[in-house]
């Protein structure tokens, strides 16, 4: 009885362990002695089922114990501040309990090395799913629908501002932004990648067709870079014969960088 006691506690343990952290980062908030509280919440969670009490009764110790833990882990200045802490610590709960659940009510009772290995993978696939999800909210805050034009084509693209692109090119000291390849032929260019590789190309065809380094100190890789007729960050401004540079490759969630001057 001895060796169940202590799997249940160290599977309790473990499992509250991630909930206050699957709370950190949910929140980006730092908490304060998280091991210790949580070997005190599975103490409690192994003396609890000894005194028989009616669900209801164990449901509203469980809120208040919740209450306790949030309180001892974690600070905040305020009761809204409290409150969004304690609910997603709520969530947190539900999100393993209902794993292991489905698991249960699919296969039936598992061991505790089975549960800690389905609850360790929902909570690195959810920290991965809240690492993406934080990534993209983080790139969408730095994009600007923008329009190209250039001759008879107009073209409507996302725009990345990288406050790091602070190229200028030497030849007429504009800034410069970076479009993908794909954007580059929607632009009218439609030159084989290899053509642009070995350079098999007329830089008339360009306006302003010139190379350019990719650093300022010369000693990164030379890229095509040309003029077009305008270029609009909407909601900002609009930017008279711009200068552009060609990467070789297509960008995830945008077409264009922008250079740090254009918005």
């Amino acid at each position: 009885m001895e060796i169940v006691i202590e799997y249940v506690f160290l599977q309790n343990l473990f499992i509250d362990y991630l909930i206050f952290r699957t709370t950190e980062g949910i929140l980006k908030i730092k908490g304060c002695h998280i091991v210790l509280i949580s070997m005190f919440a599975s103490i409690i969670s192994l003396i609890l089922p000894i005194f028989y009490l009616p669900k209801f009764a164990e449901f509203i110790i469980k809120i208040f114990l919740g209450i306790l833990l949030v309180s001892l882990a974690f600070k905040f200045k305020s009761f809204l501040s409290f409150l969004k802490i304690f609910l997603t610590f709520l969530f947190s709960t539900f999100l393993y309990g209902g794993v292991c659940a489905c698991f249960v009510e699919t296969f039936g009772s598992l061991n505790t090395i089975l549960i800690l290995a389905i609850v360790v993978s929902a909570y690195l696939i959810f920290k991965w799913l809240l690492k993406y999800i934080n990534k993209r909210k983080n790139i969408e805050n730095f994009c600007y629908d923008c329009i190209l034009k250039n001759g008879k084509k107009t073209l409507n693209c996302k725009g990345f501002l990288d406050t790091g692109n602070m190229l200028v090119d030497p030849l007429t000291q504009k800034p410069v932004c970076i479009v993908g390849l794909k954007l580059f032929k929607e632009l009218g260019y439609d030159f084989e990648l290899k053509d642009i590789l070995t350079q098999n190309f007329n830089l008339k065809d360009f306006n302003l067709g010139h190379y350019i380094f990719l650093d300022t100190v010369g000693s990164g890789g030379k890229v095509l870079a040309f003029e077009i007729d305008e270029l609009c960050v909407k909601g900002k401004e609009e930017f008279e014969k711009p200068m552009l540079a060609l990467c070789l490759k297509n960008f995830p969630n945008y077409e264009i960088i922008l250079n740090n001057c254009f918005v």
